[in-house]
This record gives structure tokens, C-alpha cells and sequence, in this order.
């Protein structure tokens, strides 16, 4: 008997009626492969170059309130921002030492002795809350092996070495992750996810010691201003073009950071309230979309504070901006 595939005839067995039916349909099913892929979360992105799409981002991401740190940045730690859906990680990395009390004192500049010197993100003092560098790098590496059609982004505000925070990106696994491609040409995420290489190693200040390790604001990166001192400049469609106007990185960055909280000092307890208006997506989208008219792009990250104010406000913003499929230039 001709069945014209084994595996189906095998899958039913008996009559010639029932083998020809399973046949049939097998041949009317969809492609399992290719109909369920998702990269960042929709099948759509999947075609398009990093430089083209839209990152939900988390300003001082290892700041949490969830882990006892002072002056916290963001309510929750970084294993629940990339499951909330951030996908872009702006970090501070450190040097510290651990004291015997347990707490962890700033050693940037080398006058303190006192206790073994490690590398650690934590924003300015280190006595305001830290993580070590290395688990910080795991737990990115953890989220994306468990997920692997995701794409992301890492700025480090860096006062390590290079060597040093590719040494503690070594440790933590997650080289076996980074981008080693092209930054002038971005692949699309299908192919860096295919490849896997789906994080994007940037500094501020240093780079170097890896190919993977590239310097931002040297041709690859451009910004807006970081500094709003009232929520107003950032809400207020009066202040969009002051607010969206270049800054490090000039015009030249193909990819464009859209830093999108206030104030620029948080006070001692996070302002949930103010946060909320801040991210609220219709401030959010007319904000992308003035930088757009006047940058000639969209934001590749749009980085928040408090990304949990307003529910999954930022979250819901950069969806509805990617959706649009926008023209970016």
C-alpha cells in the first residue's frame, strides 16, 4: 500500500481510509516553526533590523526598591523587569569593597582599604544598595537562555575596567550570548536570535578588551537629554522639541536612546504618582514621535524609571509604537 509517508500511515494505523484522512490532514496543517515565531514578543519584528525596532528600557535598572537599595530607581530587580518586558538594561558598574557588616563601600577611586575589592553595579555609592557584577550578568544570561527569541540591550555607565567587566561577563555565561556582529549594519532579530547573539554590550566611557564590548556614544549610540527636574518637561507636548534635542552620542548613532524620567534626582522615596504620569503611553508615543520628526528616527529605547508606575505603561508604549511599523527615516 502506497501512503506516500510512513510517520503518517504509522500515526494510523487500519483502514486505507483512515491513513489517507490522517494524510490529508497533515498536509492542511500550518508549519509549526515559522507560524509561532516571536521575537521580542511579535512575530512582526522578526524581520527587522535591531535599528528599526523599539526597546521598552530600565533607567539604573539594578536600583530596586525589591532588594532594600536606597533612593531605588525601580521597584523590581532585573529578573522581573525582563519578564515584565524591558529589554534594555542601562546599568552602573562599580568597584566595592564588602566591609564586615555585609555592606559593600565604593572604591573607585582606590582610597579605601578596607575589605577584598570586587566589581559591582551599584549608582555612585555603593552603600546605597549593590549587586555583584557577575550575578547581575547571570541573571540577563539566565533570562535569555530560558528565552531565547529575545533581543537586548545593555548601556553600562562603566568605572570598571573593560577587561574587568568582560572578565565578569565570562564568568557569568553570558558571553555565550553577546553580539559579536556589525554595528554599523544590524542584522534582523530573526538572524541574531538564530544566531544566537541577542545582547548588545555598550558603554559610556571605555570599551574594548572584546570585539563584542563597543563604546556608545562613538558612532553607534545618540540620546536626548537626561536632565528633567519637573515631570512637567517631559509631559507637556510645549517641551517635546527642548526635550528631544541631541546630546552624547550627537546625531550620528544608529541607534537612539530616548531617556524618559524625572526627576533627575529621585527624591527618598520613589514618587510612584509622578512616575505613572510620566509613563503614561500616550505621553510616551507623542514623545517618540516628536524626537522622531525632529531626529529623523524613532527611539531604538525609550528608558524609564519606575517601569512598573502605571501598570506596564512603558511596556505598552513601545508596543504600540512598534505596531505602527513606522517610517524611521
Amino acid at each position: 500500500m502506497a501512503t506516500g509517508s510512513p510517520a503518517s500511515a504509522r500515526a494510523c494505523p487500519g483502514a486505507l481510509l483512515l491513513a489517507a484522512l490522517c494524510l490529508l490532514a497533515a498536509a492542511l496543517a500550518p508549519a509549526p516553526a515559522r507560524a509561532a515565531e516571536r521575537c521580542n514578543g511579535s512575530r512582526a519584528l522578526c524581520a527587522r533590523s535591531l535599528d528599526r525596532v523599539v526597546l521598552a528600557g530600565a533607567h539604573n535598572a539594578m536600583s530596586s526598591a525589591s532588594l532594600g537599595w536606597q533612593i531605588p530607581n525601580q521597584s523590581v530587580a532585573i529578573p522581573g523587569q525582563l519578564r515584565r518586558g524591558i529589554r534594555a538594561l542601562l546599568l552602573d558598574a562599580h568597584y566595592g569593597r564588602r566591609q564586615p557588616d555585609g555592606t559593600v563601600v565604593t572604591d573607585d577611586d582606590g582610597r579605601t582599604t578596607t575589605g577584598k575589592r570586587g566589581r559591582y553595579l551599584c549608582h555612585v555609592a555603593c552603600q546605597l544598595g549593590s549587586t555583584s557584577l557577575v550575578e547581575g550578568f547571570r541573571q540577563v544570561r539566565r533570562f535569555v537562555k530560558a528565552h531565547p527569541h529575545n533581543v537586548l540591550v545593555i548601556v553600562v555607565e562603566d568605572y570598571v575596567t573593560p577587561a574587568d567587566l568582560v572578565a565578569a561577563a565570562h564568568t557569568s555565561g553570558l558571553t555565550k550570548s553577546v553580539y559579536r556582529g556589525s554595528t554599523r549594519r544590524w542584522p534582523t532579530l530573526r538572524r541574531m536570535i538564530a544566531r544566537r547573539q541577542q545582547v548588545v554590550m555598550l558603554a559610556e566611557h571605555h570599551a574594548g578588551a572584546a570585539r563584542w564590548y563597543h563604546l556608545a556614544y562613538r558612532g553607534i549610540l545618540q540620546e536626548t537629554p537626561y536632565t528633567f527636574k519637573t515631570p512637567d518637561l517631559l509631559t507637556d507636548r510645549a517641551n517635546f522639541a527642548d526635550s528631544c534635542r541631541p546630546n552624547r552620542g550627537g546625531r550620528r548613532g544608529s541607534l537612539f536612546l530616548m531617556n524618559h524620567w524625572s526627576p533627575d534626582v529621585p527624591p527618598p522615596e520613589p514618587d510612584l504618582a509622578a512616575s505613572a504620569r510620566v509613563n503614561d503611553p500616550r505621553v510616551v508615543v507623542a514623545r517618540a514621535q516628536a524626537c522622531r520628526r525632529l531626529r529623523g528616527r524613532l527611539p531604538t529605547i525609550v528608558a524609564a524609571d519606575q517601569i512598573t508606575a502605571g501598570g506596564d505603561a512603558v511596556v505598552a508604549a513601545v508596543r504600540e509604537l512598534n505596531r505602527r511599523t513606522p517610517r524611521w527615516r
